[in-house]
């Protein structure tokens, strides 16, 4: 089976740019998920492999470590601005506009000089080389449609990558963005060697005795609004604080599993006074517009924001805006 056709193309001009060009950073966008990372190394073994310089940079101080089983983990570096970088040209990976980047957006080449890979929808136009398709489940999908169209051999090192990218933005294959492609493509990395069970335990069920605890006392504090039309799961800043964040993220997926619920909103006070807001939808409301008025953005089924307030202040704000998204 080849690349659908769409992505050819694109995949074809992405080879020439990595080909005619070198000394590369790669990058992804803050707060870094499992399709960021991977994408991320995916892109770094392919410019290793053709013998290319690259720095693998992303703004996080920190990095989830529930990912370092993937390899060149550890080769990923957080943005330092007492450093200095040989970088001409750059990939960048999962990225709508520049402003996600954070502050390795300062590290950006001239336009001409970058190439970006993503399947969100397009927030600004930065790089002179564009692979995007919103309907990919992932960026880590559409970057095996440049590396099946490239002379590399795939082997195990990649197949970790491209599987963890995937499978993590399908939900484990249960989100309404999973298609036959990711399942055939799964299915050949899973012939490459990689173990489905362990790689799944590890981003899905594998949490400290802490991250459990506070998973339920989110769920013991959800709240239902609209007659049940719109279900929200809160965290203060003292739950968030003695968390690693990446372990109580399923708290969003949570959220939306109400049977009867269309919306599910995961809210975590990441700074006091300071929200961060996770948008889940299983319905006709378009939860991208939404987390858009609070110059936000994602999917149309799963997006996120950041707003500034008390939880009654961010909750109403938040309720009122999504009134308008909801039919009588």
């Amino acid at each position: 089976m080849q690349a659908k056709s769409e992505h050819i193309a694109s995949a074809k001009q992405v080879l020439q740019f990595i080909n005619m060009h070198d000394n590369f950073l790669v990058s992804a966008h803050v707060n870094a998920d499992g399709d960021a990372i991977a994408s991320t190394i995916a892109i770094g073994l392919l410019l290793k492999q053709l013998h290319k310089n690259y720095y693998m940079i992303l703004h996080d101080q920190s990095i989830d470590t529930k990912f370092d089983y993937l390899k060149d983990f550890n080769k990923i570096i957080h943005f330092d601005a007492n450093k200095k970088y040989n970088i001409d040209s750059a990939i960048i990976l999962d990225v709508p506009g520049t402003h996600r980047l954070g502050d390795v957006a300062e590290l950006l080449p001239d336009r001409s000089k970058i190439a970006k890979i993503d399947h969100h929808p397009p927030e600004n136009k930065f790089a002179a080389i564009n692979m995007a398709d919103e309907k990919a489940s992932s960026t880590t999908r559409l970057i095996y449609e440049v590396l099946e169209l490239s002379d590399i051999e795939l082997n195990k090192e990649f197949a970790g990558a491209i599987y963890t990218g995937i499978v993590y933005d399908t939900g484990r294959f249960s989100f309404s963005n999973t298609s036959a492609r990711d399942m055939y493509i799964c299915g050949k990395m899973i012939a490459l060697g990689i173990d489905p069970a362990e790689i799944n335990n590890r981003i899905f069920f594998e949490n400290s005795f802490l991250a459990l605890r506070t998973i339920g006392k989110g769920l013991a504090n959800l709240e239902s609004y609209f007659d049940g039309t719109v279900n929200i799961i809160y965290l203060d800043y003292e739950a968030m604080n003695t968390n690693q964040q990446g372990e109580i993220e399923e708290l969003a997926n949570y959220s939306v599993a109400i049977r009867g619920g269309q919306v599910g909103l995961f809210i975590r006070e990441v700074k006091p006074k300071f929200h961060k807001v996770s948008f889940r939808a299983k319905g006709e409301i378009d939860v991208n517009l939404v987390a858009k008025a609070f110059n936000g953005g994602g999917h149309v089924r799963a997006s996120g924001c950041r707003i500034e307030g008390t939880k009654k202040e961010v909750i109403d704000k938040v309720l009122a805006e999504l009134a308008k998204h909801i039919k009588s």
